[in-house]
């Protein structure tokens, strides 16, 4: 039994040495990938996460700005709309038109014993999800048998909190990245949160697709490694080999689960043979060099990508906003175009133009300054904005705005045009305001007609030979 042990130790000990050094580098590859895969899918996943929170946190701090918090503590307590409450509203279903977010709403977890629910203050909206699919939340409604006991507690206790909360939440709507927000009131209450949510599905998948990519390309790195290992093994099986397996198995256990890319260092075991073996102590040794730096490369990418997301997003905002009115300009108004374009070729088209030319500016500008001349275009269009709340304005000109009709607007445009015109006249007729708050436009509307109307321009001439008559006439009158 004694000669059968030590037949056994030396078959063991007298393994082929080949495929010693065979399954070490196959194990030493496969772990370096693993290592490098794991690192550039925490690395990618951490940027992305915070590029949402900053992105989110940019929506929160937006919406906050517009809320009067008093006012709306008051409706939250009294279960009553006010005034500001429906702009507040409104503002926030127009968010949603143009923020790409999943949903945007402001609740609060009402928790009485078994009875328990969430309230609904807020929920936005867009213009068209309220026309095809309205959710009929109102204010002070109790969502009852959708959040468990659990969960309402969850979001107490973020509310509770006195900074903004970020939670991956799982509903009846869908699987969302949720930023929440308390809106504290000046008693010290806590008495709703303010909340927006990005669906967590795209963003996985995104994450999921970019680590599967870095995994393919890792492993391509390093199967091409692992066949320049085994042609050169193959040439000499000598000490230098030990050496070399000595110095990757100290790489190896240095660079397990490393997430500091500058740890990553390979000791170079100073073979010196002048032939094959060699050759592969310094493959190695560059190896390590160049997956190390391309993993910090990777770090380094991901890094400018996010900030480069960034810009991008902001230079978007600027490229087609008015920068004194803040409605869309003429860029956003031809973008605008071929979408209608598009629709009228598709027979689909079904909307009205309000074109715009305020009075007096060159007036105000001569007498008062242009700063007052400015005060007078902001203060027209914000009378535009509150009288079309529901459409896009945009600023095509000095003293010119259009008015995109479409769905609720475009059912209501003779009464929302006269709205629009008695406004401007209460203007006028107000001996209390300054020359630069008296403000005056004249105005034409035309709507679309499939049988003489091919484009969208057709549309907007015709709208616009009416606003021309309409200053013409109101010039006769006050000669």
């Amino acid at each position: 039994m004694d000669l059968q042990k030590d037949d056994q130790f030396i078959s063991k000990s007298k393994r082929p040495l080949k495929r010693s050094i065979f399954l070490f580098i196959l194990a030493f590859i496969t772990l370096l990938c693993l290592v490098l895969s794991i690192l550039t899918y925490r690395s990618f996943n951490y940027s992305l996460y915070e590029s949402y929170n900053k992105r989110m946190l940019d929506v929160l701090e937006y919406v906050y700005s517009h809320i009067d918090i008093e006012n709306l503590s008051e409706c939250v307590e009294t279960g009553i709309e006010s005034e500001k409450y429906t702009e507040l509203v409104s503002f926030m279903d127009s968010i949603m038109e143009d923020f790409d977010i999943h949903y945007l709403y402001i609740i609060k977890p009402y928790l009485n014993g078994d009875d328990y629910g969430m309230m609904n203050v807020i929920s936005a909206d867009t213009a068209e999800g309220r026309k095809t699919d309205p959710d009929g939340y109102y204010l002070g409604f109790i969502l009852k048998d959708v959040y468990e006991l659990e969960e309402l507690e969850r979001y107490q206790h973020y509310l509770d909190l006195n900074n903004i909360s970020y939670f991956k939440n799982f509903s009846t709507w869908g699987y969302d990245y949720t930023a929440m927000m308390p809106l504290i009131n000046s008693k010290g209450e806590h008495f709703a949160a303010l909340c927006v949510d990005i669906e967590v599905e795209d963003v996985e998948r995104a994450i999921q697709n970019y680590t599967a990519a870095n995994i393919v390309l890792i492993a391509f790195l390093g199967a091409m490694f692992f066949v320049l290992f085994l042609l050169w093994m193959n040439r000499n099986i000598t000490e230098p080999i030990r050496k070399l397996e000595k110095s990757v198995v100290s790489f190896a256990q240095r660079s397990h689960y490393q997430l500091d890319p500058t740890l990553l260092i390979y000791e170079d075991p100073g073979i010196h043979t002048k032939n094959e073996v060699e050759s592969l102590s310094d493959a190695v040794n560059q190896m390590s060099q160049d997956m190390r730096t391309y993993v910090k490369n990777v770090i380094d990418a991901e890094g400018k990508v996010e900030d480069m997301k960034s810009q991008v997003s902001h230079m978007d905002i600027l490229a087609y906003q008015d920068a004194l009115t803040h409605v869309k300009n003429k860029a956003w108004y031809d973008k605008t175009e071929i979408r209608v374009n598009e629709d009228i070729s598709k027979g689909i088209a079904r909307f009205g133009i309000i074109m715009i030319d305020l009075n007096n500016l060159k007036k105000i500008n001569d007498n008062y300054g242009h700063e007052h001349g400015n005060d007078y275009i902001f203060g027209a269009c914000h009378q535009i904005c509150i009288t079309y709340d529901h459409s896009p304005v945009f600023r095509i000109g000095g003293d010119e705005f259009v008015v995109l009709l479409e769905n609720r607007d475009y059912e209501n445009r003779e009464k929302l045009l006269e709205e629009l015109k008695i406004a401007f006249k209460l203007f006028m007729e107000d001996d209390s305001r300054e020359p630069w708050e008296k403000y005056s436009a004249a105005i034409g509307m035309a709507v679309f007609d499939k049988d003489k109307d091919s484009s969208m321009n057709d549309v907007f001439k015709r709208a616009d030979k009416l606003m021309y008559e309409d200053k013409m006439e109101s010039k006769a009158a006050r000669n």
